[in-house]
């Protein structure tokens, strides 16, 4: 039968509802600049500071250079800490042990908070432990040699060794610390009681050493050698007794190599039935436990990175597995039977550590995904190699994670936008992998938004991925039309490199996020139902 009325369906299809013409009335002008000078939106500094706590590194940016990073750091410190310095600490703290677990910028962070901890009854208890049982608040030391790190940005920054809040908060960290944290971190250990000379008495950490029960920090301390069960002790032990056995004769150096491979394997084998192999120890030596060929180990290894719980526990980002994965694949053994059973655990734990985001994401969604130069770019350390993980790196899996998560559309743009269309039943990494295939020249958001806005289609939610760093076309114009004549999604902007600025701004549609882990993935499920809940999950830690 001939379709009728086509021309009038689409003329009045073209028609604004009332309600879409009041949404794209409340979207605001522009209000600030981003780093390169063009059209953006101020970020609140609240949300500056929490955005560079979850998401930057110490190094070389795209935008913004190592120096200039610490001294936007040194100034929004600064800034809130004449503010509301406790909301400071508090970020830290979050940041540090619940949110994306960022170490050397909440290191930083911390030490530039000490003048405004100074005298408070909270800094004391800020420079301590974190609670890991309630998971409510404590301090900022997540790990022992958190310690250490504060300690040393502290003396650079300061000349000068602790304050008086520092030296209360990591005695209580000593203090409160078990065997086996204390052995496997001795030299933070040492070098701290010798400058805050905590009460020893008082630490309930023991062990026994010649049928003696002796205190740890004592122990150490004493110079005794209090033995930590870590990978790394185990296996330089094996090496240090095999080369004796080589420089004795009692073994040839074609024999060694035997003997040391089994032995090391003895010890993965070990830690990993006693559990005392960490997720993230794991994760970073694949290569050399498929290297052991050990098909027990391997059994052992892959129920651990399979266990979506462990992943987050550990604060394993999306990316570093993905690298672990791209280490396997191109790794001689990765590409046999073991090496795929390998890889296919650690696709499992990727998938288990989400959350339900199709149950809580319902209805269509779109993950639009920056491609532009400034998103491929590596930084390079001092030694001249390039740093593993680039922007693209991070916002590919995580949109892979979402598309299949959530059953999303995906447009990959630069300078123009196109659709991608992938096979839900692929791998993550697969996906992942067609997407960072996309070098697309500049930053042109817009694109995206005209492209959709062209096809007429409806979306729930937009997950938009990037820098932010837009420099092509108008933003907020393309928005307001995609909002004016198709409708009002929830936007998710989500940061992947903290430059100080977002590309969008609509009170209760549009919620600006940061990060590359899955404590992201976990608030942008919220959001929708409360966009500032990230600021109020920050206000409720307890220091």
């Amino acid at each position: 039968m001939k379709a009728r009325n086509e021309q009038l369906k689409k003329t009045l299809g073209m028609i604004p509802a009332a309600a879409t013409v009041t949404a794209a009335q409340n979207i605001p002008d522009y209000d600030g600049k981003n780093r390169q000078g063009y059209d953006a939106y101020a970020l609140e500094d609240e949300l500056r500071l929490l955005s560079m706590l979850n998401t930057v590194k110490l190094e070389p940016q795209y935008y913004r250079s190592e120096s200039e990073t610490l001294t936007d750091l040194k100034d929004l410190v600064w800034k809130l800490g004449q503010k509301d310095a406790y909301f400071v600490a508090q970020s830290i703290v979050w940041s540090r042990c619940l949110g994306e677990g960022m170490r050397s910028v909440n290191h930083l962070a911390a030490a530039l908070l000490a003048p405004f901890a100074a005298g408070t009854d909270w800094g004391r208890r800020f420079y301590g432990p974190f609670d890991k049982k309630t998971k409510t608040g404590g301090g900022c030391v997540y790990r022992l040699d958190d310690m250490s790190e504060i300690k040393d940005a502290f003396s650079a920054l300061n000349k000068s060794p602790l304050t008086n809040a520092m030296k209360k908060g990591f005695a209580s960290a000593l203090l409160s610390a078990g065997p086996y944290e204390l052995a496997k971190y001795s030299k933070t250990v040492i070098d701290i009681t010798n400058l805050v000379h905590p009460d020893v008495s008082k630490s309930k950490a023991t062990v026994t050493l010649d049928g003696k029960e002796v205190n740890v920090i004592d122990a150490l301390m004493k110079g005794q050698t209090i033995p930590a069960d870590t990978w790394e002790r185990a296996n330089s032990e094996a090496g240090q007794i095999v080369a004796e056995a080589v420089k004795t004769g009692k073994l040839s150096q074609e024999k060694a190599k035997e003997v040391l491979a089994q032995a090391k394997n003895d010890n993965w084998e070990d830690l990993l039935k006693e559990g005392k192999l960490g997720i993230l120890a794991a994760v970073r030596n694949l290569r050399n436990i498929l290297d052991g060929d050990s098909r027990s180990v391997i059994d052992l290894v892959c129920n651990l990175v399979q266990d979506g719980g462990k992943i987050r526990d550990g604060k394993v980002m999306p990316y570093q597995l993905e690298l672990a994965m791209t280490a396997v694949q191109e790794f001689d053994k990765g590409k046999t039977a073991t090496g795929r059973q390998v890889l296919d655990a650690l696709e499992r734990g990727m998938v288990t550590a989400l959350p339900n985001l199709r149950t809580l994401l319902t209805g269509r969604n779109l993950v639009i995904v920056d491609c532009s130069g400034s998103m491929t770019w590596h930084a390079v350390a001092p030694d001249g190699k390039s740093l593993k993980a680039s922007c693209l790196d991070k916002a590919a899996i995580l949109a892979a994670m979402l598309a299949k998560g959530a059953n999303a559309d995906i447009i990959v743009f630069g300078s123009n936008a196109q659709r991608l269309p992938y096979n839900p039943g692929d791998s993550l990494t697969t996906i992942a992998a067609e997407i960072k295939k996309n070098e697309l020249g500049g930053t042109n958001i817009s694109s995206a938004f005209d492209l959709i806005t062209g096809e007429r289609v409806k979306y729930d939610r937009i997950f938009l991925l990037s820098d932010n760093e837009a420099n092509r076309g108008c933003t907020r114009s393309s928005y307001k039309s995609y909002v004016q004549q198709v409708c009002s999604p929830y936007v998710y902007c989500v940061d992947l490199a903290a430059y100080g600025s977002r590309p969008l701004k609509n009170d209760g549609k549009v919620n600006y996020y940061y990060g590359y882990g899955y404590s992201m993935l976990d608030d942008v499920a919220r959001l929708e139902f409360k966009p500032e809940a990230h600021i109020e999950r920050v206000r409720k830690i307890i220091i």
